[in-house]
């Protein structure tokens, strides 16, 4: 991301207060991040991509993904080809924007339109699953 800062000529006529105005309109009309709501992991020689906890409430658990499901294409890209950020980058965005996952389970190839939920973090309970927290 990068930073935009009001040039000498700007500050000097109006001062500090329309960087500040655009500023608080741009956070207000901000939109929440959404995810698929599912813990993931990479192989990194091969890049298959895993999914490791799948909290039921969030978006991957209410289209029935499961643990061990293999993720082959996010929105038709294959994973293999992306890196972790790449990977991120296309799974995050507005919450209830769809994202499209072809999947495997065992033999099976399954193909799931997901609206990303608000993104939660995951955290570990002592000899419990992942649970999601806001």
């Amino acid at each position: 991301m990068r930073t935009i800062a009001p040039s000498a000529h700007v500050r000097a006529t109006f001062g500090a207060a329309p960087l500040l105005l655009c500023l608080s309109l741009l956070a207000a009309c901000a939109t929440s991040r959404g995810t698929i709501g599912a813990v993931i992991a990479q192989d990194s020689d091969s890049g298959r991509l895993f999914l490791r906890e799948v909290p039921a409430s969030l978006a991957a658990g209410q289209a029935n993904l499961e643990p061990g499901d293999e993720i082959l294409l996010i929105d038709g890209l294959d994973v293999r080809r992306l890196d972790p950020e790449q990977i991120n980058a296309l799974l995050t965005g507005d919450v209830d924007s769809p994202v499209k996952l072809t999947v495997i389970r065992k033999e099976q190839v399954l193909r799931v339109t997901l609206k990303r939920t608000e993104a939660h973090r995951l955290a570990k309970k002592p000899g419990k699953s992942l649970q999601s927290s806001p």
